[in-house]
């Protein structure tokens, strides 16, 4: 790791631990109660190492009891806590744009965090504090558009169950397995093997 990448990611760290994330198997999380968390990712772009490094902060939203379920059931999800839907900070401020913090070999690295998390603070918390609430997004989760629809076909049911719905979970499934049944790509095949291990786990 650079000297300069190592700098940067500790500073972030140090300035959104004063908001109350904290590094937790390679993710900063911010806890709201014993589900609900807020997450942010550090998206980097490196092209301009050694001297510039620019990050790109995303924030989300992760339940701690969906994610042990989706975990067992998908393979196609990372190990360390993920958030269930996400969007760079920058669409969340004023200019609703992309948006990258510049960290230089120059410059005070201690500044741009703290700008970073200024704008967490103001924007991306209560984007987090706004979406934590586990009735609200059961509800939006079945909405077109509230999740991509790839995604949707394999939360949504999960939600279903977690909310006592097995039969709206199986037909959620059926319908995709149905959708997917003359193809053989990548999401498919994931999806049918989703599909199995929901039927052993949930019948």
């Amino acid at each position: 790791m650079s000297s300069l990448k190592k700098e940067a990611l500790a500073a972030c760290q140090v300035a959104l631990a004063r908001l109350g994330f904290v590094k937790y198997k390679g993710a900063l999380i911010l806890e709201r109660d014993s589900q609900a968390s807020g997450w942010i990712g550090l998206n980097l772009a490196t092209r301009g190492l050694p001297r510039l490094l620019q990050v790109n902060p995303v924030v989300g939203v992760r339940f701690a009891h969906l994610e042990k379920i989706m975990l067992r059931l998908r393979d196609d999800v990372p190990k360390t806590p993920t958030a269930v839907f996400s969007k760079p900070l920058g669409y969340l401020m004023p200019e609703n744009s992309f948006r990258f913090w510049d960290f230089s070999v120059d410059g005070d690295s201690e500044r741009v965090a703290k700008s970073l998390s200024d704008a967490v603070h103001a924007y991306g918390v209560p984007y987090i504090v706004a979406h934590s609430d586990w009735v609200e997004f059961s509800r939006n989760v079945d909405i077109e558009g509230f999740l991509l629809e790839h995604e949707k076909a394999k939360i949504a049911p999960v939600v279903h169950v977690i909310n006592g719905d097995l039969e709206g979970a199986r037909g959620i499934v059926d319908i995709e397995l149905e959708r997917v049944s003359g193809s053989s790509d990548m999401y498919a095949q994931s999806y049918r093997r989703f599909a199995d291990r929901f039927q052993v786990a949930f019948g």
